[in-house]
Formats: structure tokens, C-alpha cells, sequence
């Protein structure tokens, strides 16, 4: 179950959306906000696992929610639903899981709904491997690759090791200390920071478009350049992944 809460100064959007969450079995919705300042109180004191959450809000909006409790020790999921799309790339610069434009759509939603499961999924699974490793005393840390390593990358998972080529790595995100490694519809966790794996990475078609976050040049199918010298990058199977302007220049030789 992925205990939710939502925020949206509107009764009547509070109201369809939760008619709509009521569809989705998972979805324990524990407390409604009408506000920013309720929102950070509800957050705080209920440690859910998704929000959703309303940008134009008087007072506090949304990004400024999200950034107050950044540094907290649990950070939630968060779906940001507003009417506007003006403010898409920086809800994305936030990571957040998905942003939907109201009116909602039941499809749409679901498709955000999906996102959110599966990064809940990641990240419990990487929460638990933590708590594993310290109770064990195990030192997990990414190893360097040995001097003409074939390409591949060592994933130990569930008392098994994984060899990944790196051509079939599509991207990577950081979830706390641990990395997300995507491969297609899999993700694999390994325990190390990005700064580690970018460097076991280098030899690869690789870039870092943002702190957390690296992918696979060759699986990049479109790009579309935003303002500000920022893009987003659109890649098989309906991701897409914002390139932050401080690391522009990974990939300014794809846009010449």
C-alpha cells in the first residue's frame, strides 16, 4: 500500500481526485490538506509514501512544500497536479515522480499512479537493503573495474550477482545511498554513490544530465531544448529525463 496524501486548495479538485484514487487498490489515502503549511504538517507527521500536490496555492505553492521538507530524513513521492504547464521543468528539477494537467484524466493518472508504484518499489527495496548491509556490518561499496575489465556491470541482488552490459543500461537515478539502474522494465539496485558510478561508467556511452541522474546516450531517441539552456531528453518506452543547465554540456555535441 502506498499511504498517500493530497493537496489541492480547491474542494471540488480534492474531491474528483480522491474519487479517482478510490479506483486504485493500493492507494491508502490518510489526510487531505487544503494548504502548503497543512501539507508540511501532514508530512511530516504521517511520513507518507506519495503526494499529491497542487502548485498555484495561496500563500506557500507547492515547490515551496516540496523544498521545505527536502532535507528531511524521509522525503515522500510526489505527483504534482495543477491546470498549468508552465511549470513542468522545474516540478521535474524537483523529482518529482510525474506532473498531470488537470482536468485529470482517469488514464493519465493511472499512467502517474504506475511511476510512483514502481519508484516506491525501488526505493522500500532500497531502504531495506540499508538496513541489511549496516546489520550485517557489509561493505558494499562499488569496486573499481580491473585494468581490461569487460563491459559490464556487477549488480548483487537478492544473494544473486547480475552482469550488466553496459549497452543495455538506459539510465540511472540515485534513491538515497543506493543507485537505480534501469534496463528496460527492470531496475536493479546496487549500494554506491554516482560519483562512483559515473566513473565505472566512463568507458560507456554515458553522460550526467543532472546530479542524480546519468543515462545512456544511445538510447536518447528525441530531444527537445527548453529555455534557459535546459532539455529534455525522450527515450524508449515513454521516459523522459530533464538535462539540468549545469550539464548542458554533456550533451551539446547532440545538438549541433
Amino acid at each position: 500500500m502506498m499511504r498517500t496524501i493530497v493537496v489541492d486548495d480547491e474542494p471540488l479538485a480534492r474531491e474528483y481526485l480522491l474519487s479517482l484514487l478510490a479506483d486504485n487498490g493500493d492507494i491508502e489515502v490518510i489526510g487531505t490538506c487544503k494548504n502548503g503549511r497543512e501539507a508540511i504538517a501532514a508530512i511530516r507527521e504521517e511520513s507518507p509514501d506519495l503526494v499529491f500536490l497542487d502548485i498555484q496555492m495561496p500563500g506557500m505553492n507547492g515547490f515551496d512544500v516540496v523544498k521545505a521538507i527536502q532535507e528531511d530524513d524521509a522525503m515522500p513521492l510526489f505527483i504534482f497536479a495543477t491546470a498549468y504547464d508552465d511549470y513542468a521543468v522545474e516540478a521535474f528539477d524537483l523529482a518529482a515522480v510525474d506532473y498531470v494537467l488537470k482536468p485529470l484524466e482517469a488514464s493519465r493518472l493511472t499512467r502517474a499512479i504506475e511511476r510512483a508504484r514502481e519508484r516506491h518499489v525501488t526505493v522500500s527495496k532500497g531502504e531495506l537493503m540499508s538496513a541489511v548491509d549496516k546489520a550485517l556490518g557489509r561493505d558494499t561499496q562499488l569496486q573499481p573495474p580491473a585494468s581490461g575489465a569487460v563491459q559490464k556491470l556487477t549488480i548483487r541482488d537478492n544473494g544473486q550477482i547480475q552482469l550488466v552490459d553496459f549497452n543495455d543500461i538506459d539510465w540511472v537515478d540515485a534513491a538515497g545511498d543506493y543507485m537505480c539502474v534501469h534496463v528496460g522494465p527492470v531496475t536493479h539496485i546496487m549500494r554506491c554513490t554516482m560519483t562512483e558510478l559515473s566513473q565505472r561508467l566512463s568507458s560507456g556511452p554515458f553522460a550526467r544530465i543532472h546530479r542524480s541522474t546519468l543515462v545512456n546516450l544511445d538510447k536518447v531517441t528525441q530531444i527537445t531544448p527548453l529555455s534557459k539552456g535546459e532539455s529534455l531528453l525522450h527515450l524508449e518506452g515513454d521516459t523522459t529525463l530533464k538535462v539540468s543547465r549545469n550539464y548542458r554540456q554533456s550533451i551539446v555535441h547532440l545538438l549541433n
